[in-house]
């Protein structure tokens, strides 16, 4: 008889700290700390001689992204690409310290909130040179 009230105390005690666990942890879920987006934050890293983008957007299969020329002298860029597939084709002339506004289409779905981490290449050439590609990647939370 004392072995049966030793077994189940035994097992009563392990089955509430059990059931803390459980909820403590469906609480963490609950408030998000367990969903990577909450951790991503907005950043760039990368990009050379051509300096970081100064801003950027990725809304459900569009990725926009702000360039600034910090080359010194005028460019113009050929084309913005990304590895999973986005693109911008469209020739663009920057003059030194200005920016432009590339639109990337052929992205990847993302749904809103969800985090992103890109690496963008960007073909340009400096006026009367050879063509240089400056690449980096962007990171945040779609739109």
């Amino acid at each position: 008889m004392k072995k049966a009230q030793s077994a189940m105390e035994y097992l009563m005690t392990y089955g509430w700290a059990i059931l803390i666990v459980i909820i403590v942890a469906a609480a963490l879920f609950a408030l998000g700390v367990f969903n990577p987006s909450t951790y991503t934050g907005r950043a760039a890293t990368g990009f050379g001689e051509l300096g970081t983008p100064s801003d950027w957007q990725y809304s459900t299969t569009t990725l926009t992204i702000v360039l600034r020329n910090q080359v010194g002298q005028a460019i113009t860029v050929s084309n913005v690409t990304t590895v999973q597939g986005c693109y911008d084709a469209t020739s663009t002339p920057i003059a030194a310290g200005s920016t432009a506004t590339f639109t990337l289409s052929g992205c990847t779905s993302k749904s809103t909130g969800s985090s992103f981490s890109e690496q963008i290449a960007v073909q340009y050439t400096v006026a009367g040179g050879l063509p240089r590609t400056a690449s980096g990647t962007i990171t945040g939370t779609a739109v």
